[in-house]
């Protein structure tokens, strides 16, 4: 993921561009270009989006830093990813 907004908006008319000229190709190769030409939309809409004015990523200066997380109680695992199978008859439920 690009950093830098000019990077980011370089990225993106790139990638536009090349939509569009390989649209284009497969347009006149094998399809009907009066019929098919909303096609060539996409990437037009794909470069306006790349145009748009980006803030820097990052936090900014003056941003407050985030707030602490308090720390776990004890005895309380936070590396843990999983939860416990629970069966049917452990939740007292009678379905099967």
């Amino acid at each position: 993921m690009a950093s830098d907004p000019r990077a980011a908006r370089a990225l993106g008319l790139w990638t536009a561009s090349w939509l569009g000229g390989l649209l284009v190709a497969g347009l006149l190769w094998v399809g009907e270009p009066s019929v098919q030409w909303p096609v060539l939309l996409v990437p037009a809409v794909w470069a306006l989006v790349a145009l748009r004015p980006r803030r820097p990523s990052g936090p900014s200066p003056a941003a407050p830093p985030p707030p602490a997380m308090p720390p776990p109680a004890a005895g309380y695992r936070t590396d843990t990813v999983e939860r416990p199978a629970l069966r049917p008859h452990e939740r007292g439920d009678s379905r099967r």
